[in-house]
């Protein structure tokens, strides 16, 4: 870890066991975390981080992307860490999964599926790109920032009995566009990863199994590419990207 005098701060929104404990692993050798969900500080034990990231770089608020709850949560970061800098943000929220059908839903559907898949994001980048374009550019890659919005095959493709999701998810990815045309000038680094593919959490090895025929993407192997984009130089930024196994029918 950098001395206290340059700590750098990775903010990841919608954390749980899987994807999201995988990219604040890869972050750990070179930022604190600020881990954020509606579940934390309790859920922390069961994220089972690695015994090597030192708890006091660790720090675990609850907050349901509202307005209100960052907020509260930028303040308790300001107290702990008054020395840090924010440089890192990811945007991991997930909707519970449901297959309905349009008949068979109501407006609180979509009004859910909005909130998680965009509005959240929406409120997560207004708290954090004011940040960003305070800090310096990294000498290393030219970035004030990186913010990256995790996406899905939805993003892109809205199958049957999604729609309450996918209109939220489609809505991400625009929001994603937007700001990286309007921020990408100004040294933040914006990017939409979709992850086109079942992820092998532990939520989804008890419902389905094991993965005996390494047919799902694995949370450590996606993390690395995140931790690919925020490292990447700025005369070469990738807005876009798509990762599925290879055995993925696309």
């Amino acid at each position: 870890m950098a001395s206290t005098s340059t700590r750098r701060i990775a903010v990841i929104l919608g954390v749980g066991p899987g994807l999201s404990t995988s990219i604040a692993k890869a972050l750990s050798p070179t930022h604190s975390l600020l881990l954020l969900s509606r579940s934390l500080p309790d859920s922390l034990p069961k994220l089972n981080l690695p015994s090597s990231i030192p708890k006091e770089n660790i720090l675990a608020l609850p907050s349901d992307g509202s307005v209100h709850s960052l907020q509260k949560a930028f303040e308790d970061l300001k107290k702990h860490w008054p020395e840090g800098k924010v440089d890192v943000g990811v945007y991991n929220v997930n909707e519970k999964f449901s297959l309905k059908g349009f008949l068979e839903r109501d407006d609180s559907d979509l009004k859910d599926g909005l909130e998680s898949g965009v509005v959240g994001g929406w409120n997560l980048s207004k708290s954090l790109l004011p940040m960003f374009l305070s800090n310096s550019p990294d000498s290393t890659t030219g970035a004030k920032g990186t913010l990256i919005f995790t996406g899905a095959t939805m993003s892109l493709k809205a199958g049957g009995k999604f729609s309450s999701l996918a209109a939220g998810m489609f809505a991400r990815r625009a929001l994603a566009q937007s700001l990286a045309r309007e921020f990408g000038p100004q040294g933040i680094h914006v990017s939409h990863v979709v992850i086109d593919g079942i992820i092998d959490t532990t939520r989804v090895q008890g419902m389905m199994g094991d993965d005996k025929d390494d047919r799902r993407l694995k949370p450590d192997d996606i993390a690395q590419t995140y931790l690919h984009l925020v490292n990447q130089p700025r005369s070469a930024w990738t807005h876009e990207l798509d990762i599925r196994p290879d055995t993925e029918s696309w």
